[in-house]
């Protein structure tokens, strides 16, 4: 197995766009105990209420808007681009995931900065035609970022299990549920992936030279299927065994707003979210596992334990 490099000690200036999101959020505080600088570009700084905020440079803008970028990111060494244009609604989401990496790496090229690490999703590049608008929006940002001038390296990741995902909470709400609808979406494969490995992979990425202008799928060490995922929350919250209901097929878009309202998360998302469960969200290519293995070896079952301590739920 090819081993990540090791930390060199350097310390360098970065730039987060998507800071108020689950994984920036996670993310930054993480890149300060390393010891870096970090600059948060962000749309409403009212919206950065975290403990570590103080520790950080605050600048507003959007990402999409070069100019911003330019000047948030002048004399950062590198960035993280991990923010998304769900925004509301899915109408037009391609185009605005497009038009926001554009805008980001045209900003990006000005500031000389010497690498982007991009957090996109696991999609199968055989099947672009027939994947959830979510993964194909994903996977045009990336193609947009890998334009521009600057390294890119784009990190693929399915459902990340960690307290305070949108994903896990919806697993969450669903092994609450007294009924569990069997669907053929919900024998669809998924690979989750621990939050404190994706922060390390995201970390190690950083500072690996050889991980410039790269796509690595990511993702954890079992690959269970959406249903069984659900049934494994269920029995670490203790809920008890729901009513299975068979159903022959029921898209996502029918169950997305209750699913929202009993997981307290935004309907859109949950409908791009679900949306996306109707494929296959594996790795397909194995150099992200070959090259970062030892950083993802959380097993699924722990790390919805690990998701549970930082949020425990019952089964309510």
């Amino acid at each position: 197995m090819t081993q990540p490099p090791q930390d060199s000690g350097a310390r360098m200036d970065l730039l987060v766009t998507g800071a108020t999101g689950f994984v920036g959020a996670a993310l930054v505080p993480a890149l300060l105990d390393d010891g870096h600088r970090v600059r948060c570009l962000v749309r409403d700084p009212d919206r950065l209420d975290v403990p570590w905020r103080d520790r950080v440079e605050v600048l507003q803008g959007r990402a999409e808007d070069r100019q911003a970028v330019w000047r948030a990111g002048d004399g950062c060494d590198a960035a993280f681009y991990l923010v998304h244009g769900m925004e509301e609604r899915l109408r037009g989401l391609v185009e605005r995931e497009r038009a926001m990496a554009a805008g980001f790496a045209a900003g990006a090229e000005e500031t000389g900065m010497r690498r982007i690490v991009y957090l996109g999703g696991l999609v199968d590049e055989d099947r672009l035609a027939r994947v959830s608008d979510h993964l194909y929006a994903r996977q045009q940002a990336g193609e947009e970022l890998r334009a521009g001038r600057v390294p890119v390296t784009e990190l693929r990741a399915g459902i990340v299990l960690g307290a305070g995902s949108a994903s896990f909470e919806l697993l969450v709400a669903a092994a609450r549920a007294p009924i569990a609808l069997e669907t053929p979406w919900s024998g669809a494969r998924v690979q989750p992936v621990a939050l404190d490995d994706l922060l390390a992979v995201l970390r190690a990425a950083l500072t690996d030279p050889a991980a410039a202008h790269e796509v690595l799928d990511i993702g954890g060490p079992d690959v269970v299927a959406y249903g069984e995922l659900v049934d494994l929350v269920r029995h670490e919250i203790g809920a008890p065994d729901p009513r299975r209901l068979r159903v022959p097929y029921l898209p996502p878009e029918v169950t997305a707003v209750a699913a929202a309202v009993r997981a307290g998360v935004d309907p859109v998302l949950t409908l791009g979210l679900l949306q996306s469960v109707e494929e296959d969200t594996v790795v397909r290519d194995p150099r992200g596992r070959e090259r970062y293995g030892d950083l993802l070896g959380t097993p699924v079952r722990q790390a919805i334990r690990d998701a549970l301590a930082v949020a425990p739920t019952g089964p309510g």
